[in-house]
Order: C-alpha cells, then structure tokens, then sequence
C-alpha cells in the first residue's frame, strides 16, 4: 500500500481535533473515549484471536517455539509478552521469544529506519526460528517492511504464520491467520502506541494466556506454574498450595521446598502423599496438566 492516507491508523480523528486547546480533565475524557475502541477492537477479532490460541497452544506442546516480531510500539510489545510469559508460566526464554527491528537497543532508545529493512526481518527471524514454529508479525499499519519480510521468509520456512495490525488492507499474502484489530485513528494523528498499542497488548494477553491454559499452565484461573523468583511470587506460589492442596502456610512453605520451589508438584506430593519424584513423575506422565495428574488413582 504506498499511499499512507489509506491506513487508518494514519487518518485525522475528527473527535480530537481540539486535542491542543483542550482543558486536563478533557484531554484525559477524550482520551479515555477512545481507549475504549481497543477494546472493542480485539472483540471483533475474537474468532482470528482464537485460531491463533489454538495455534500456538498445538506449537508449544509439540515442543516448538512462539515467535513474536515488530518494530517500535508493536516490537516492544512482543518482546514484552515473550518475557512475561516466563514468570507467569515457568516457561523457558528459548520457548517464547520477542524480536525487534534494530535488535534489543532499540527496547529503550527508537531506531525507527530499522524497520524499513524487508531483509533484516528475514534474517533476524531466520536466526531463530526453524520448521514448525509459530511466527506472529506485529505491525499497526500492516505494511511494516521489517515484518513482512520476517513472515515471508517465515511462511518459506515451513513455520505457521499470523499477521496482527490494524489496517484491513494489510498485506497478509504470508499469514495463515490475519488478525485485524479495527482501531480507526488515533487521538494523536499516527501515535499508535495509544490505541493500536492497547490493542495489541490486549491480543497478545488472550493469545499467549489462552495458549498457555490449553497447554496445561493453568489450574482453572489459578497462575499454577508460577515461577516464585521474588517475595511476590513466593506468597502467591505459597497461596496456590494451601488454596489447591487445602493445607496451612506452614505445610505449604515445606511442600514448596520439598518440591524445588514446583508448585504443581507440591501439590501432587501432598494430594497423593508422595515423594517429588513420584509426583514429577506423574506429572511428566499427564504433560504437566495438574488436573489430569490429581484425577489419576
């Protein structure tokens, strides 16, 4: 798409056009008025959202990797998820991982140029990803260079591909799935880390924990493979114990211990009265589905 008029995210918003002259409380009405369309957004992609949950849920349980690739707002936000994936699921960094155009610099510091380069995405996806992988591009306009040339050579590489953006007239020639957040344009004139970052950040929660829940890192809405690295993390480690094993916060402190610091197999060892080993073992055996190991006699 070479004329930029045509990208919504890149209209005039006629609703905020008084953006500059505008009293506090009502830039921060106008503002707020407008969030809400991210939400809406993301529910009228529900059924894209929910092909990619199913996708990504299948490629982490065969054992293959969850790609995402932006750049700017959308690369910060897939690195961002890719990161919290492994405290809140106990996930391994190799398992879920975050590329951005202009590399982990550009976390902190914009290197917009970087994502106009087709064949630095090719290259920077191909350093990681391998056949069967998952590979979701990132982009609110949809006609980010960086991201079509990622899935390009994604699609090429025999990985399953997904395109999210806000732009209907997205490129999506490389993705199995087009996920098309309908944000329309935003407060500021292009700023798409407002709303089309909002959207984007609400996809990618329902994506990877939807995925994660199919793949056994939830217990019901319980975090149940919680990584307890901080004194955060361990109360709740130590709440999810008492809450599923029913026993006390003592009990629970030497179950989590005992355990290596697993909640699940805490729970295991307690629930059946067995040792770590066992309780690992049974785990392994229902591939870490909590439910399944406790129903087993």
């Amino acid at each position: 798409m070479k004329n930029i008029s045509l990208i919504p995210t890149e209209t005039i918003n006629p609703r905020t056009t008084k953006l500059d002259v505008s009293s506090p409380h009502q830039i921060a009405q106008m503002i707020n008025a407008e969030d809400f369309n991210a939400a809406h957004a993301v529910k009228k992609a529900a059924r894209a959202i929910a092909k990619t949950i199913d996708a990504a849920a299948k490629t982490f349980l065969a054992g293959r990797k969850i790609i995402f690739i932006g750049a700017g707002t959308s690369g910060r936000l897939g690195v961002l998820e890719a990161a919290e994936c492994v405290p809140t699921f106990g996930t391994k960094p190799s398992q879920i991982v975050g590329i951005i155009a202009g590399g982990k610099n550009a976390m902190f510091r914009a290197k917009e140029g970087a994502e106009d380069d087709r064949a630095q995405g090719a290259k920077d996806l191909l350093k990681k990803a391998r056949k069967g992988d998952l590979v979701i591009g990132l982009t609110a306009s949809g006609i980010t260079p960086y991201v079509l040339g990622a899935l390009h050579a994604a699609k090429h590489a025999g990985c399953t591909t997904v395109l999210l953006a806000c732009n209907n007239r997205a490129d999506a020639s490389d993705a199995a799935i087009f996920i098309y957040l309908p944000t329309g344009a935003e407060a500021l004139n292009g700023s798409t880390r407002m709303k089309a970052g909002t959207a984007t950040k609400m996809a990618l929660n329902a994506i990877t924990t939807g995925a994660m829940a199919r793949a056994g890192k939830a217990y019901g809405n319980l975090m149940i493979d919680v990584r307890p690295t901080n004194q955060k993390l361990i109360r709740r480690a130590l709440r999810l114990i008492m809450t599923v094993a029913k026993t006390d916060q003592k009990t629970a402190q030497t179950l989590l211990a005992a355990s290596g610091q697993n909640v699940k197999t805490a729970i295991v060892m307690h629930t059946k009265n067995c040792t770590r080993t066992q309780a690992e073992k049974r785990l392994k055996k229902h591939r870490g589905f909590l439910a399944e190991a406790l129903r087993e006699k």
